[in-house]
């Protein structure tokens, strides 16, 4: 088989398992759908509600928390939901009822699906508030654009390389809720990096949620600009994170689960 008839096979794989997880996620039941909505919508209020009680709090910008939360806040879960649905796929040994589909196909399926839904609880999320007499128009859609395109490959290397190390260190996935609440706590989504203290920010730079969640902010608000902001960091990791998940895939492909492994 050529390479084009082979890419095109692989993309109707995805596309039957993406229709079938849609199917089981979201058509059987409408408390999905609701949820991906409900869920950041309740973050915003509680931010909402912590940050304007102290007398004189403003936000950080645009001059709304509304705004300002959602953003944060669907950026984060996206990466949070993406990664936590496509890393058991890959970390265990996966039967579908098509014998020839390959379990990253399936992880492939689950992270689109997980992207989509996020791009339109965003657009939801903002036309509500914009509705509602709020700016939520972004100054630069295309940078917006663009930070959620790597926002999801980052979120699908990190659960690539987090699948190898559970594979490699079964014992991680006991670990696996507490480390990426850590991330997604801090990942800045409530604050701006810059008016951190120093040795605070240090420590939260290391996340590459930050990077993505401000780099956002830099062409949703016009004349923002983080300092803190490393692009190149974010991609050496996303880069990093899918090579390594890749071939380590590949390569322990044929290895039997540990033992304890889901």
């Amino acid at each position: 088989m050529n390479l084009p008839a082979s890419a095109a096979l692989q993309f109707r794989s995805i596309f039957v398992l993406m229709l079938q997880r849609i199917r089981t996620r979201f058509v059987g039941s409408r408390a999905g759908y609701i949820w991906a909505i409900i869920e950041p919508i309740c973050w915003i209020f509680v931010l909402k509600m912590a940050f304007s009680s102290h007398a004189g709090q403003q936000s950080p910008l645009g001059g709304s928390f509304e705004v300002f939360f959602a953003i944060g806040v669907v950026l984060a879960r996206m990466w949070k939901t993406t990664a936590g649905s496509v890393e058991p796929i890959v970390t265990r040994t996966h039967k579908s009822g098509l014998p020839t589909l390959h379990k990253l196909d399936s992880a492939y399926a689950t992270w689109l699906l997980e992207i989509v839904t996020a791009i339109v609880v965003l657009i939801v999320i903002l036309s509500s508030l914009q509705a509602f007499g709020f700016d939520a128009v972004p100054a630069d859609p295309l940078t917006c654009l663009l930070v959620i395109g790597v926002t999801a490959v980052y979120s699908l290397s990190y659960a690539l390389a987090f699948a190898l190390a559970i594979n490699l260190a079964p014992g991680l996935v006991h670990f696996k809720s507490i480390i990426m609440l850590i991330m997604f706590m801090t990942s800045g989504f409530a604050t701006l990096v810059d008016r951190m203290p120093p040795q605070l920010r240090d420590i939260l730079l290391w996340n590459p949620m930050v990077h993505c969640i401000e780099w956002f902010r830099e062409g949703f608000y016009a004349g923002y600009e983080c300092a803190s902001l490393d692009r190149g960091y974010l991609f050496a990791v996303t880069i990093c994170f899918l090579l390594l998940g890749l071939a380590g895939e590949r390569a322990l492909r044929r290895r039997p689960p540990a033992r304890g492994m889901r």
